[in-house]
């Protein structure tokens, strides 16, 4: 009998390169929420209270080409 590790191992060997990231974000999904809870609720509530800081004018907002601009001057 072929150990079921080794059997899914195989198989996802012949996986394309997107299947591979698809099946990977599932199994990192399925250990994320047995330990941590419910991480869409957390993600949702984290968005809600960013956009009441936009809305309130709590925080300064950047056009993306300056953010990945000064990104890319600290990384050169």
């Amino acid at each position: 009998m072929i150990d079921p590790l080794i059997d899914l191992e195989q198989r996802a060997s012949h996986l394309t390169l997107d299947e591979k990231a698809q099946f990977a974000l599932h199994l990192l999904e399925s250990l994320e929420a047995s330990e941590s809870g419910d991480i869409e609720a957390a993600w949702r509530d984290e968005a809600q209270l960013r956009l009441e800081q936009v809305n309130r004018r709590e925080v300064i907002l950047l056009p993306a080409d300056q953010v990945f601009d000064d990104l890319q001057r600290r990384l050169n």
